[in-house]
């Protein structure tokens, strides 16, 4: 069987060559080329040249220094996907070379191989996200072959599905004509790779990690490419990946400039992304050697951040974190950050010009637009105006978790006490003044401004007194934490940390109108026993510090085994009509939505409505669970309204606690408010803490009575 089986592939590979070589002379020649001709890991002395054919063919580059192609290098079998390297070249050489397969010699393009080590003149891009949209990819890479950059990186998200083939030349390849064939593109995987073998198998890269993750070096930068993508690649401070990046920084100590690129970013500025784990890891280890600058994508817009790094006694020099993922993917929105000196939702490139021990960068649009110049300099000083503390992300984030920590504060008719500690690390190693104040609230009592010295790396102790008679609490007072020098200077730009860190909960009981008839479920809650049914209308904000910013009313009643609901929910008319319509499509999330959560002992039955009708149900989380729930949901003047039947036979009501709670999420205004809070942990670092919607705790719901 094994010898047929080699006979069988001879003879495949006899026949396709064959036949290639008459199908080149009888039908155009670029219907045999699937992806033009394209460059890869160019050094000083080599270059690898990559290209791909419809059917198999040995292919041939025929290159130098002028014109005339003195040299020649074949490939020794028919192949698809075709790769040449060529070797023993000369250092900041420009060649000239042409590709040749069967019949067909395509035109010639050219390259310039790596110069001299320590070169400081030279010119690097960096973009990123091209994916889904070819034409928006096509105007960018115009862009930047009219700045003929010395090489090009790419942050990450090439293609939309990695392992889709047609993806890889639609969205890629194709719009890199007149591009990828005379400069260099060194990317890094994005999560839309999904590590897929057409990543590596059309890639060529420093393989020292198997094209992983690598580095190299160009002029008078070291360059390294990480993966954050941390299924694929752990992160880890033991991890394989990390130790070979300090390793790897360790013998590149003495490079002018170190940069690095990875997808996913430590700093951002999106109203709905969180803190990427890295961020704990990684940044340390690029303050701690050195570098310079660190290239993300991932989300699709520009950033460029202040100088983060470490308070030394005076701002340190800092790492600059860029986001450059409008390569040609949907656009994102962003929100102001104080760590971040620029920000823009737009199509666009990094331009970075080394000069010496300077780059002057541009970021520019799609259209050519310079919108962001800026300018690197080793030699300055970063000014406290312009210079981010690490420390006080460190305090935000261990702050957030001793909050969690806290007992939930229960409520009580002559309001509530609060009298706890919180102590956390002080992460500084330089003495600072530290000023701890409440935010004023009427109907709370707090105690005075406190003024102290911290001296390094002692702990910070924040007693937490307040009190308040009323019986409406809310909204619960906040805390600011300010940091100067110990003469009271500016010493960073991130001076002041605002938490939140009262919990808040108010017992609620939730008892349905029994219907003599059932609702007709329209969605137009017209039934004239709506008006007298349960009414639920006071919503606060997540984070228990607001009233909900939009006015929502929840009406309930039961007949029989089955609960009824309305919501009257205030948006604006754009927002009333639309949404996603399928059932259960996690996109519901991301629309103007409404959450209904029951809870039966300790399991949760959740339903969740858009303005256009559409359900997604689960249990526990699973959203394979589906009910035989009906809804119906329509615009009205001020918002758009639903009504929602739920049997009850269908949730295994027996003896156990009923609980109930409703969210409102308000996808314009990117907040959440809830019937009764939760306090869950969200990844979002927007507050101290962020909190969202528990869906699991239900304890903290409103008691539901069905008797």
């Amino acid at each position: 069987m094994k010898v047929l089986f080699t006979n069988f592939i001879k003879i495949t590979i006899f026949f396709c060559f064959f036949n290639g070589a008459i199908y080149a002379q009888t039908v155009d020649d670029s219907d045999n080329l699937r992806i033009y001709p394209y460059l890869q890991n160019v050094t000083t002395t080599s270059i690898t040249i990559k290209w791909e054919t419809i059917i198999p063919f040995p292919g041939t580059v025929e290159y130098g220094e002028d014109k005339n192609f003195k040299n020649k290098k074949n490939e020794d079998t028919p192949v698809k996907l075709h790769e040449i390297k060529l070797t023993n070249l000369r250092v900041a050489t420009t060649y000239y070379y042409r590709v040749s397969y069967g019949e067909t010699t395509l035109k010639p393009a050219s390259f310039t191989t790596t110069p001299e080590p320590g070169t400081r003149n030279w010119r690097l891009v960096a973009y990123g996200d091209n994916r889904t949209y070819p034409e928006t990819h096509r105007k960018i890479v115009n862009q930047i072959i009219q700045l003929n950059p010395s090489i090009i990186i790419h942050s990450g998200d090439l293609v939309s599905r990695g392992d889709e083939y047609e993806h890889w030349k639609e969205q890629y390849f194709d719009p890199m004509r007149g591009l990828a064939e005379n400069i260099t593109v060194f990317p890094c995987l994005g999560n839309h790779e999904r590590n897929s073998n057409y990543y590596y198998d059309y890639m060529s890269l420093p393989d020292e990690n198997e094209e992983v993750y690598y580095s190299f070096d160009y002029g008078n930068a070291h360059i390294i490419a990480l993966n954050s993508n941390a299924d694929d690649a752990p992160f880890g401070l033991g991890e394989t990946q990390t130790q070979w990046l300090i390793k790897d920084l360790e013998e590149n100590k003495d490079a002018e400039w170190k940069i690095v690129f990875f997808h996913h970013p430590l700093f951002r500025c999106s109203p709905t992304r969180g803190i990427e784990p890295q961020r704990w890891v990684w940044q340390e280890v690029f303050e701690k050697h050195g570098i310079d600058m660190v290239i993300n994508g991932h989300d699709h817009y520009y950033q460029r951040t202040y100088a983060i790094g470490n308070y030394q006694g005076k701002p340190s020099r800092g790492v600059y974190h860029f986001i450059s993922g409008g390569g040609g993917a949907p656009n994102y929105p962003v929100v102001p950050k104080i760590h971040v000196a620029y920000r823009r939702s737009v199509h666009h490139i990094i331009l970075f010009d080394f000069q010496g021990d300077r780059v002057v960068g541009r970021s520019i649009d799609s259209d050519g637009n310079v919108f962001d110049a800026f300018v690197i300099d080793k030699q300055a000083e970063n000014s406290p105006e312009e210079f981010i503390s690490y420390e006080i992300f460190e305090l935000e984030r261990d702050i957030t978790n001793a909050i969690f920590q806290l007992p939930l504060v229960d409520l009580k008719k002559d309001g509530a006490k609060i009298n706890s500690t919180i102590e956390i690390t002080n992460p500084f190693d330089h003495p600072m003044q530290m000023t701890f104040s409440w935010k004023h609230s009427a109907q709370w009592k707090t105690g005075a401004q406190k003024t102290e010295i911290l001296q390094p790396y002692e702990p910070i102790k924040i007693d937490l007194i307040a009190e308040a008679n009323a019986k409406d609490l809310f909204p619960v007072p906040g805390v600011t934490l300010h940091f100067q020098t110990p003469e009271g200077k500016s010493a960073f730009k991130n001076n002041t940390i605002t938490f939140y860190p009262l919990k808040v909960w108010e017992r609620k009981v939730v008892k349905p109108k029994k219907f003599r008839k059932a609702p007709h479920l329209d969605g137009k809650l017209s039934e004239k026993y709506w008006a007298k049914a349960f009414k639920a209308a006071d919503f606060k904000d997540v984070q228990g510090d607001a009233k909900a910013p939009r006015y929502v009313e929840v009406l309930l009643g039961l007949k029989k085994n089955t609960l009824y609901m309305a919501a009257q929910i205030n948006a604006s008319p754009k927002i009333a009509a639309e949404g996603c319509t399928e059932r259960d499509n996690k996109c519901i999330l991301r629309d103007d939505h409404f959450q209904l959560h029951i809870g039966v002992g300790d399991t949760v039955y959740s339903y969740i409505v858009n303005p256009v009708g559409a359900l997604g149900d689960g249990k526990n989380e699973n959203p394979g669970w589906n009910s035989s729930a009906k809804v119906a949901a329509m615009a009205y003047a001020d918002g758009w309204q639903l009504e929602l039947a739920i049997p009850l036979n269908e949730l295994n009501i027996e003896d156990d606690p009923l609980t109930i709670n409703f969210v409102r999420n308000d996808k314009e205004g990117d907040t959440q408010s809830e019937y009764s809070l939760t306090f869950g942990k969200s990844g979002l670092d927007h507050r101290v803490p962020m909190y969202e919607t528990d869906r699991g705790a239900v304890k903290q719901f409103a008691e539901l009575k069905l008797k």
